[in-house]
């Protein structure tokens, strides 16, 4: 059966939910001449932007990090497995030596950690350009903007420091969500 083209209708947003409106969607074009219209769709692009990133972000950590784990359940498993039924050492020891490279694979690439800090700050900046959104466009003021960046400055900032502090294994540098001190 033949399929009909379809027009290509650009990327599907990652982190829309049924019923919710897209806080990264495009707002409606501010009235001609309204004083900071331009400067408000610009600091919604970037933040935007960032929201995006940090989306991909936690999707790919989250599928890696799950992806890992079942994989040394399953070879973890099946060591004891190939052990109880008396299959070759050779055999034995192959699934053996995959846990525990599935296990260093972990301590080094730390997927979940990554992971639980792509998702702060994708929850922090989701809310920011909510909070934002809520502002309707004529009363949006550089106060308003200001206010908006600084907390998509934030949470990059912070989500940054914390992945830098548990590369240096110090743990967290910020508790969840904490904006940086200046």
């Amino acid at each position: 059966m033949p399929t009909i083209p379809r027009e290509p209708s650009g990327p599907e947003p990652l982190f829309v939910q049924p019923g919710i409106p897209d806080p990264a969607a495009p707002t409606v074009p501010a009235q001609p001449g309204t004083a900071g219209a331009g400067a408000d769709e610009a600091v919604l692009a970037y933040a935007g932007e960032q929201l995006a990133w940090y989306a991909r972000t936690r999707d790919r950590s989250r599928r890696k990090h799950q992806a890992t784990e079942l994989t040394a359940l399953l070879t973890g498993a099946a060591t004891v497995v190939a052990a109880g039924i008396q299959a070759p050492a050779a055999i034995t020891a192959s699934l053996a030596g995959a846990a525990v490279f599935i296990g260093g694979f972990r301590q080094v690439f730390h997927h979940n950690e990554r992971y639980v800090l792509a998702a702060e700050a994708w929850s922090r900046l989701h809310l920011a350009i909510r909070r934002h959104r809520l502002v309707p466009e004529d009363a949006r003021d550089e106060e308003a903007r200001r206010r908006l960046l600084e907390e998509v400055e934030g949470a990059t900032t912070a989500e940054l420091q914390n992945w830098a502090a548990g590369q240096r294994g110090g743990g967290a540098a910020l508790p969840p969500g904490g904006a940086p001190s200046a």
